[in-house]
């Protein structure tokens, strides 16, 4: 059997060079065409290609074949070039009678071939296309495959006597055969690329993501989420690595004389056993970067389907064209095209490989992450939506001895140019920067959508998060800092800068410095009060006999007064403190000066007669120190608020979307996470500001005290008098008793005699007794009107002081409010019913009349009415009155009720009730009558 020709299976080494008259033989002629025939061959399988470089296209049509025009080459050499399209519409065996091609043999059966006879050849042996079936096969499922057939045919006559000696004759006739899919896929070799090991075996490693749980309060927690997200990345990567130099052996040609997969796994094995807890989200940084690295390389190989040197016995004459029916054809059954390096488009992606190799070799010696770093510094950045090499080189790269620095194999495309001192990196100023680099500030960053911050590990995060404010506003950057607790313990949370509700602060600020004044004028008003003490019994205008007591007075007031101005000056000096402690007691020291200044007014009390509000009544009557305390647990409230939100789970809660970058995005804001100590442990990013930006903390200017009153009212406010002596006094108190009692029973006749003829009159029921504890109108209905107001304006006056009470129960203080709303909606029921009874009855209202009387009752009550629909109701009902009267002066009295209201009516005071006026103090005792 004819052996089909393999011509680069011995390459010619040489040829014979001729000689003048030289008689030529057939080895030396045939050495210069093998020659020249191999290095053509050469050629184009060495330094442009193998396989289809276009067209070749088979396709069935009805029951006819069509061969698209096109080329290609073989790995023998044999170039393949159809012209035209060709149709075939027979086909016949293609058996062991054709030259033997070892390709076709398996296990020394050959493969079963038709081949296709084109449709305007005659041929015996060719069948119609349309009795393909009686083969026993689909014809549409059927692989084209071209077939160089090589061999040498000896075209002469001979005889048993005579030979005509015309010499053999190399024949390379192109057919076109059909094999089962079967056979097709082992014919179609698919050579080792870059492309195809990118492919298979080599794959992506994927890098973790830490998701951070609900409940995290310790260094040791987070850094177990990071460890075990740490040790996946790391085994991708050494099973990643291992296989890369098997699969791009070519690529590895320059850089390394062996496979460097076991180094580097003991150089990763070396830097995992030396990563503690603090710092671990950098080894998590650099594991990606090793994997965006690898994966880079992957997308780099993708596509470059380069082959140097092929290998001669791939597909040494035939080319695999791919099924007849297109839906059934797949990249794997066709020959490839295989380019040299020397014609190949990616020439620079194999480059690039080259250089992702160095890289990853550099990254993994270079690692170095320094306990503390010295500064803390802010990199413009390009965020992980763009490649590794585009973004700013990490600061646990530092350069290192015997090792080329990573600028130098960081960025392809800046490396191409000799830009690498381009490169951005914390560690710029190590390796001479140039152009933005140098100065990352200094010019335009409006290409930078991220910026690095790093250096800060370690440090003490106020002083951390002061830096980085400072670098922020010097440069403009659109970032923001927020420092947050990894802990559960609300007193270590670092307000920095603190509360956000600066206005209760201000207040309190206030409230101190009021209370501080009021104390100093109670030292120096109990002082004076203890000089006009001693100067009294000194001028024996008192004596302690006049006190019931048997003291030393003016010893007994200065000792007061020492007492008082030692509490005070305590609680001061706790209240003003700049650092106040809202916990320091000055409220005890504060009691302690109130409580002696109580005794000392209690004791002297018999002989002091005060002319003006006091000092010493303003801090047992006064609200600030009640306020102060309200303020105190506000602002603890709100304290303890913002340090559970400053908590890294409560902050995760609300802000789900926090993760680690080694930065933050412009926009958003870099989140400094801090231990117990206050030392920064990690970091986080949100892609959003979050919270209200605070450029300066809260600045508390000094507040001036409020000047002392009046001298007259201040230095000499107080009278100090003798006490009555017990006779006079006894006789005083009981002539006064006598009066007021025949006072009552004369009006008690006079009220029964007036009631009895009136209510007849009138068939009103009888009134009970008076309830507001005065003296009686003249007219009883007035009165009972009178009592009625009191009653009612007692009522809100109690359940709005009970209200005051800052540590009621909430269900204790709702029912109140409920009580005082009720409260007042009848106060406002009885003032209109007063005024009202007043208009019916006809009477005036002249200054000093039952009805005037009534009707100032009517408008002090209705100062006591808080609820704005309650005022309004007291309003359209005593417009209501004022209309329909037709009393001038009534009408006027009802006006001047009106003025000052807020929608009408007088806004309610908001001071501490005052005490009832019901009593008979500050009323003119009535004309005693003779009998």
């Amino acid at each position: 059997m004819t052996e089909t020709l393999r011509n680069l299976e011995h390459v010619e080494p040489g040829y014979a060079v001729f000689e003048k008259d030289q008689v030529l033989t057939p080895e030396q002629l045939n050495s210069l065409s093998g020659y020249l025939d191999d290095q053509q061959r050469l050629t184009r399988v060495a330094l442009l290609g193998v396989g289809i470089a276009c067209g070749l296209w088979p396709l069935l049509e009805g029951q006819e074949v069509s061969l698209s025009h096109g080329v290609g080459a073989t790995t023998d050499g044999d170039l393949v070039f159809i012209g035209d399209d060709i149709l075939y519409d027979r086909y016949k065996p293609y058996d062991e009678a054709a030259p033997k091609y070892k390709p076709f043999y398996r296990g020394g059966t050959m493969i079963p071939a038709f081949e296709l006879v084109p449709k305007d050849k005659d041929d015996e042996r060719a069948r119609p296309l349309s009795r393909f079936g009686e083969e026993d096969r689909k014809l549409e499922a059927m692989v084209a495959v071209l077939l160089v057939e090589s061999h040498l045919h000896d075209p002469d006559i001979c005889t048993g006597t005579d030979c005509d000696n015309r010499g053999l004759k190399a024949l390379h006739k192109t057919r076109l055969l059909l094999v089962d899919a079967k056979s097709a896929a082992l014919l179609a070799i698919q050579l080792d690329t870059p492309d195809r090991a990118a492919r298979t075996p080599l794959e992506p490693v994927v890098a973790d993501r830490v998701v951070l749980p609900a409940a995290l309060s310790s260094e040791g927690e987070l850094a177990a989420l990071y460890r075990k997200a740490c040790a996946a990345i790391h085994d991708g990567l050494v099973d990643a690595l291992a296989a890369l130099y098997k699969s791009c052996k070519p690529l590895f040609d320059e850089l390394a004389l062996r496979d460097p997969a076991a180094q580097w796994r003991k150089a990763l094995e070396i830097i995992r056993g030396g990563v503690k807890d603090r710092g671990i989200q950098y080894y998590y940084d650099f594991l990606k970067d090793l994997a965006e690295t690898n994966n880079d390389l992957l997308d780099v190989l993708f596509g470059d389907t380069t082959v140097c040197c092929p290998d001669v016995d791939a597909f040494p004459k035939h080319l695999v064209l791919g099924a007849l029916e297109p839906r059934l054809r797949s990249a794997s059954g066709r020959t490839g095209f295989y380019p040299s390096p020397m014609v190949s488009a990616t020439a620079g992606q194999r480059a690039h490989a080259r250089f992702l190799i160095r890289k990853l070799d550099t990254l993994i010696g270079s690692f170095d992450l320094p306990a503390q770093a010295a500064e803390i510094r802010i990199t413009p950045s390009a965020f992980e939506d763009r490649c590794l090499e585009q973004r700013a080189i990490p600061f646990y790269y530092a350069p290192r001895e015997n090792l080329p620095p990573v600028h130098l194999v960081w960025n392809f495309a800046l490396s191409k140019k000799g830009m690498e001192r381009y490169n951005y990196s914390y560690h710029a100023d190590r390796y001479d920067a140039a152009g933005g680099a140098k100065k990352p500030f200094a010019s335009q960053i409006g290409a930078f959508d991220f910026f690095r911050i790093e250096g800060h590990l370690g440090w003490d995060v106020r002083k951390a998060a002061s830096v980085l404010r400072g670098q922020i506003k010097q440069q403009n950057l659109p970032i923001d800092v927020e420092t947050v607790l990894l802990g559960a313990q609300r007193g270590q949370v670092v307000f920095d800068p603190p509360l956000r509700n600066f206005d209760l602060y201000r207040w309190r600020h206030l409230m101190r410095t009021d209370i501080a004044g009021k104390l100093d004028d109670v030292v120096d008003y109990s002082k004076k009060f203890a000089a006009q003490v001693a100067q009294a019994v000194g001028d024996k205008v008192i004596g302690s006999e006049d006190v019931g007591e048997p003291i030393e007075l003016p010893g007994y007031a200065s000792n007061q007064s020492i007492a008082i101005e030692q509490h005070a000056k305590k609680a001061s000096e706790k209240i003003l403190r700049a650092d106040y402690d809202m916990n320091s007691k000055w409220q005890d020291d504060v009691m302690g000066a109130a409580t002696i200044v109580a005794e000392f007014r209690q004791k002297l009390s018999p002989v002091t007669k005060f002319e003006f509000f006091s000092p010493l009544d303003n801090l047992l009557g006064g609200q600030q120190e009640r306020w102060l305390g309200w303020l105190d647990i506000l602002i603890r409230n709100e304290e303890e608020k913002e340090a559970d939100r400053l908590m890294l789970s409560t902050y995760l809660a609300q802000h789900p979307g926090l993760e680690h970058y080694a930065g933050v995005l412009r926009g958003g804001m870099f989140v400094l996470v801090h231990d117990g100590s206050g030392t920064v442990v990690a970091d986080f990013m949100l892609p959003y500001n979050c919270c209200v930006r605070r450029d300066q903390p809260l600045q508390l200017p000094p507040l001036v005290r409020p000047p002392k009153p009046p001298s007259l009212a201040f230095d000499n406010p107080i009278r100090l008098i003798p006490f009555p002596d017990k006779f006079r006094f006894d006789k005083f108190r009981d002539d006064v008793r006598k009066g007021i009692q025949e006072d009552i029973e004369v009006h008690k006749n006079y009220f029964n005699i007036f009631k009895e003829v009136t209510l007849a009159a009138s068939g009103v029921p009888k009134p009970g007794p008076t309830m507001g504890g005065g003296l009686p109108l003249g007219n009883p209905m007035l009165d009972l009107q009178m009592d009625d107001i009191r009653l009612q304006t007692r009522k809100v006056d109690q359940t709005r002081a009970a209200l005051l009470e800052p540590t009621l129960p909430a269900g204790v203080r709702s029912a109140l409010e409920t009580r005082l709303q009720q409260s007042e909606e009848q106060l406002a029921t009885t003032i209109l019913d007063a005024t009202q009874a007043v208009a019916d009855a006809g009477l005036g209202v002249a200054a000093g009349s039952d009805a005037f009387k009534v009707m100032s009752e009517v408008s002090s009550s209705s100062t006591r009415i808080a609820n704005p629909t309650t005022l309004n109701r007291v309003t359209t009902g005593l417009n209501a009155i004022g209309e329909q009267t037709s009393q001038a002066d009534l009408k006027t009295v009802i006006a001047n009720v009106m003025p000052g209201r807020v929608g009408g009516v007088r806004a309610p005071s908001r001071s501490t009730p005052r005490a009832s006026r019901s009593g008979t103090a500050g009323r003119k005792a009535p004309a005693r009558r003779r009998k």
